[in-house]
């Protein structure tokens, strides 16, 4: 989507792609490919092949997929050399930033010099997306948002202005909530969009990206499903629908798109003949795949797939270390989530000599809070003193690193991870030494920074400081408060079972048997089909045998947010 592609891009397994530095002119050609949606926009040519490779490089620019859409852009220059909307689409996916400037401008002002002859309309695109070039998103972004208005206006049956203009101002949501600036303009004009065009992918596509951080996600669950069918082999928008579905608790189907927007990388890594480092969204997808595992209790599957990301990582000749630092906090995120502390601790990871300070520090902070976090479980509790003034030591000097480029790492991204590491152990620790007081400061502490992450950074690998938080809470008699917290955290997560599990635990704590027994169902409605040997599915099945056998079928009689009530979610 055109907000992502051309603002702060999240960092990627792999931080480059097979054709970065490869000219427009000498990039190979793709084929003509299905499964990637029927968007189409007329443009001045007389070549049908022309057209062809411009609607497809169309396609995939509304899907995210920007270095292939840069391709298909590039072999419709080559089909008719006077196609000036193909140089705008050469324009338009270069991304942001400084290094690829020289290169956006080339080509806009191609297409400026080819459009004397081409409709009106065209024109208006190739001037709204100069202000791109030339200024950049955030200097550029009032002319470019005047001129599609403009041509939005002139020409309302246009539905590929709109949803570039929607997709331009999607803006994400603040830390308290609230809605970005452009968030609602963007918002209304996708709306219309799924009324009026409801077989376009792209408008699906852009309807998950404004929804799927918001408070209503579940109006996205059509559209997750939809994408599926009309884009199956755009692995792009196989990511966003599986994201969406686990959002929303539908963990199984959610499993389900991961594994076929994976499949779909593979595939095209094949036809290609390009290594595993060259996959778009594999590397997040197998990460959100052992993530989705862990929400429904299948910890030795979850295992399968970050060791599967891993050994991606590794067969990659010379190794990347961001690569290698992903695919570690993965596997230790998973142990730690399932409470395998000495697993997470004992994770070895060798980064090259070249590896950067974000690397190095992200891969320190991963190790020494696993440590710390294993030390305050067994008790040490001196131990875990000293991780939390190792991690305390190391955001300061991450955070005063140059800012990172592109999908690379951010050390200033990274020290806010490192930081809220540090925090949400120290809350712990707090906890645990009985400073009950201080451990509520600091927890609260560490959930503010939780929610001041930037998107586009690296994922926390401390567990959720509002768990943290809640447990503090149980520990200290405070259950009324913990349970306000373990329902937000089942309002956000609806199909992870640890959450609802800390939900029941509070119930206990409180003493509403009667309360708990429904979160406890929902637990095994979450983990149907998780490992038989957890725990914490042992625990939830024990409560319900001593409450007389009340099984799952009492999630439909809860109160405590059911899970089918998302499948009624409309637009």
């Amino acid at each position: 989507m055109l907000s992502r592609h051309l603002r702060a891009e999240e960092p990627s397994i792999f931080p480059s792609s097979p054709w970065d530095d490869v000219p427009d002119a000498e990039l190979s050609t793709p084929p003509l490919r299905e499964g990637l949606g029927r968007a189409h926009l007329p443009v001045s040519t007389r070549v049908p092949l022309a057209q062809a490779y411009f609607d497809q490089g169309l396609r995939l620019l509304h899907l995210g997929w920007g270095a292939e859409a840069r391709r298909a852009f590039a072999e419709a220059a080559r089909r008719d050399p006077r196609l000036a909307m193909a140089y705008w689409g050469l324009a338009m996916t270069r991304g942001a930033g400084a290094r690829y400037a020289g290169e956006r401008a080339e080509a806009i002002h191609r297409a400026l010099a080819l459009s004397e002859d081409v409709t009106d309309a065209e024109q208006r695109y190739i001037v709204a997306a100069t202000f791109l070039a030339d200024k950049g998103p955030a200097n550029g972004r009032h002319g470019f948002v005047r001129e599609m208005e403009s041509l939005v206006d002139l020409y309302p049956e246009d539905a590929e202005a709109r949803l570039l203009l929607a997709g331009f101002l999607t803006d994400g949501y603040e830390p308290d909530g609230r809605p970005g600036a452009g968030q609602p303009y963007a918002q209304a004009l996708l709306r219309e969009l799924l009324r009026t065009h409801p077989n376009h992918e792209g408008v699906h596509h852009a309807w998950l990206q404004v929804t799927a951080d918001g408070p209503r996600p579940e109006a996205a669950l059509e559209s997750a499903r939809r994408l599926r069918l009309l884009a199956p082999r755009a692995s792009t928008a196989l990511l966003g629908s599986g994201r969406l579905l686990l959002r929303v608790g539908h963990t199984r189907e959610a499993r389900e798109v991961l594994e076929a927007a994976v499949a779909a990388d593979d595939a095209w890594l094949a036809q290609e003949s390009l290594p595993e480092s060259a996959a778009p969204v594999a590397g997040h997808a197998l990460r959100l795949l052992t993530v989705a595992c862990a929400d429904a209790g299948r910890y030795g599957e979850a295992q399968s797939w970050a060791r599967r990301l891993r050994s991606r990582v590794e067969s990659v000749t010379p190794p990347s270390g961001q690569a290698l630092v992903f695919a570690a906090g993965a596997l230790a995120s998973l142990h730690l989530r399932f409470g395998f502390w000495r697993a997470a601790a004992e994770i070895r990871v060798e980064l090259p000599p070249e590896a950067s300070p974000a690397e190095r520090g992200l891969l320190a902070g991963l190790e020494t809070y696993a440590r710390g976090l294993r030390a305050l479980e067994s008790g040490k509790l001196v131990e875990a003193e000293r991780a939390c003034e190792e991690l305390d030591a190391l955001h300061p000097p991450l955070a005063e690193e140059r800012k990172g480029d592109s999908r690379m790492l951010c050390p200033r991204d990274v020290a806010r991870v490192v930081e809220l590491a540090a925090c949400e152990l120290r809350g712990a620790l707090e906890s645990r030494q009985g400073d009950d007081a201080h451990a509520e400061a600091t927890l609260i502490r560490a959930m503010r920074l939780e929610r001041r992450l930037r998107a586009a950074g690296p994922a926390a690998f401390s567990r959720p400081a509002r768990e943290t938080l809640a447990r503090s809470r149980l520990r200290s008699g405070r259950a009324d408060r913990a349970l306000e917290l373990a329902e937000a955290l089942v309002k956000e997560r609806p199909g992870c079972g640890h959450a609802w599990l800390l939900v029941a635990e509070a119930q206990v704590a409180r003493g509403s048997l009667s309360e708990a027994a429904p979160a406890f169902a929902s637990v095994l409605e979450c983990w149907r089909e998780a490992d038989p040997h957890l725990p914490e599915g042992r625990r939830a099945r024990d409560f319900l045998a001593s409450r007389g056998g009340l099984g799952v079928k009492a999630v439909a009689r809860s109160n405590v947010i059911p899970l089918r009530a998302m499948e009624n979610a409309s637009y």
